[in-house]
């Protein structure tokens, strides 16, 4: 890392980047961003950033970084509201610098769990947009008195700095960002991804868009930057010459007019990362007569478009309606915050027939049918389905026949670096280069085409809830649905036990949030009370990954450690319901 001093009274000079973004940004000229700060409004335009615009606000970054004496290797939290440029250009300031962003989660984020990531990260700056709830950055402030705050809507009128720290060769285990997980306890994990990680992942991504690619590529980017989804997409994009990233602050229903839009204008490939949830809400924009633009112009548009669908299962119904809106499949992959997003997807050496083919096989396995999620990306990432992931077990690690359900896992230099300020959770995910920490529950198949092993993905032991394509931990919904019984119905702490698991009911990839109740004394009024209103008025009241679907009334089944067992209580909801498995 080396400092670089400006010539008083020139022209800046372009920021030296580091490879591989370096290529990329050589031409300074062209479109790089288009960002629809208000895509509610039809006929505004986007605020369109060039690279060279884009590096100038970088090397502005770089120069608040320096007047605040950021040393390589500290931490700043991205504490934005929404989708935002400003987010990606300190991103990349924080390559030149050796800085690591730290993600806050605009959507789920409590006031305790901001205070808990700004303090375990040990964060010395955090960036604001006027955007996130006071409420999280007032509980930063509280328990990080020290920290520095930036408010990024400055950056565009700072004055260019001096001098700027420009790293012109990042080690390959150095930490390029943090991102935190739901994890399956109340508090999130910080998970630290490398420069590796990221050069793997993007090698991944041409290898699943090989088959389908034509420059220049287009991306349209609506999931939360906050996530390792955009988080990936947008790396990548930023190594890809010509690439451009059409950007939104967050999901609503204009999105699929600018795509509609997007794709009417390429020349090249139109990527839009998306989950099964959007063209759920396609379909009910359609049956109230609410598409943005007339229904014909825009399947004819979506038809260019290659649909990049993880994060839940992707089952015959959401196939049908993707196949009905762009005539064609999407491209399936699967991964985790844990590696660096990908681990499989849809090869590309595979027509559409056989894709379709190797989709079916998987729903109709019997006893119990399978989403197809791919295939490996060799040789930068391996898997397997394995019959047990716990180390001393007797079948440890011993792979699983064709058929056979089991755990998944995965290896590769995709595999994070480890927790944040845990080394007793890194080590227990992390064994002998394999991430054993999925909690998937999956088998293979052998495709009867070429007879290579295809993927599925069956379910999950561990205790997350899918819901708009992430993942919340139940333990934590648990604990918000709790506080608000407490308050809503004067319960005192002990009166009551609560418990959630999520199940597939009424969706084939989103789960129906459901609540067992165990109470013991409680007044038979209060009882009913709680029966006839708890749903409806704590979907109300609790944030959005925590509103309850159903609720019952039992006793909550537990292991020999006292912890919910949720396999137990997944078995007692089903038989209740009478779902079959």
């Amino acid at each position: 890392m080396t400092e670089h001093r400006l010539p008083s009274g020139t022209d800046p000079p372009m920021p030296l980047l580091p490879e591989p973004y370096r290529i990329a940004f050589e031409d300074t000229d062209s479109p790089f961003i288009f960002y629809y700060g208000d895509p509610g409004r039809a006929g505004i335009s986007p605020r369109k950033i060039s690279r060279g615009d884009f590096l100038l606000l970088t090397l502005k970054a770089t120069g608040i970084f320096s007047r605040l004496k950021m040393q390589k290797g500290e931490r700043f939290l991205n504490g934005f509201g929404a989708n935002s440029p400003e987010d990606l250009v300190f991103r990349l300031a924080a390559t030149l610098s050796g800085t690591t962003p730290v993600t806050l989660n605009w959507q789920t984020d409590t006031p305790e769990r901001a205070a808990y990531k700004a303090s375990v990260s040990s964060a010395r700056l955090m960036l604001t947009d006027g955007n996130l709830d006071p409420s999280l950055v007032d509980a930063i402030r509280e328990v990080r008195p020290d920290m520095a705050f930036y408010d990024t809507a400055r950056l565009r009128t700072e004055p260019l700095p001096h001098s700027a720290f420009f790293q012109e060769g990042p080690e390959k285990e150095s930490e390029k960002i943090v991102i935190f997980t739901s994890g399956t306890t109340g508090d999130p994990k910080g998970v630290i991804l490398t420069w590796e990680n990221f050069n793997v992942n993007s090698n991944a991504l041409r290898q699943l868009f090989s088959g389908m690619r034509k420059d220049p590529m287009q991306l349209v980017m609506v999931n939360p930057l906050h996530h390792t989804n955009s988080t990936a997409l947008s790396d990548w994009f930023f190594r890809e010459p010509g690439a451009v990233i059409h950007l939104l602050p967050r999901y609503t229903t204009p999105y699929w007019r600018i795509l509609a839009e997007t794709s009417e204008q390429a020349k090249g490939s139109v990527i839009a990362p998306c989950v099964s949830r959007h063209f759920d809400f396609l379909e009910e924009l359609n049956t109230k007569g609410e598409l943005p633009i007339p229904g014909e112009r825009l399947e004819k548009a979506l038809s260019r478009v290659s649909f990049l669908m993880g994060s839940a299962p992707v089952g015959p119904i959401t196939v049908e309606r993707i196949l009905r809106w762009t005539g064609h499949l999407p491209v399936i992959r699967f991964g985790s915050t844990e590696t660096c997003l990908q681990v499989l997807g849809t090869p590309p050496e595979l027509t559409e027939d056989q894709v379709v083919k190797a989709l079916e096989a998987g729903w109709e396995k019997k006893p119990s049918p399978g989403y197809y999620i791919g295939r490996p990306h060799e040789p930068f990432t391996l898997a397997a389905v394995v019959k047990s992931v716990v180390p001393g077990e007797e079948r440890f690690m011993e792979p699983c026949r064709s058929g056979e359900e089991g755990y998944l896992v995965a290896r590769g230099r995709n595999l994070m670096k480890g927790y944040l300020d845990d080394p007793g959770a890194t080590a227990k995910v992390l064994k002998n280069g394999w991430y054993l920490g999925f909690g998937d529950i999956c088998f293979t198949l052998k495709n009867d085409q070429d007879g290579r092993e295809d993927f599925y993905w069956l379910g999950r032991e561990s205790a997350l809830l899918i819901r708009g394509g992430a993942n919340y931990s139940c333990e934590q919904i648990a604990t918000e649905l709790s506080g608000f019984v407490r308050s809503r119905y004067g319960l005192e702490e002990g009166a009551f036990d609560l418990a959630v698991v999520g199940l597939r009911i009424d969706s084939e990839h989103e789960d129906s949030c459901c609540v067992t109740m165990e109470v013991s004394d409680l007044p038979s009024g209060v009882r009913t009370e709680i029966g006839r209103t708890f749903i409806r008025e704590a979907r109300g009241h609790v944030s959005k990954g925590s509103r309850p679907d159903m609720l019952r009334f039992g006793k909550i089944p537990r292991n020999f450690k006292g912890g919910v067992s949720i396999k137990e209580l997944k078995r007692e909801w089903t038989d209740e319901l009478g779902l079959t498995k």
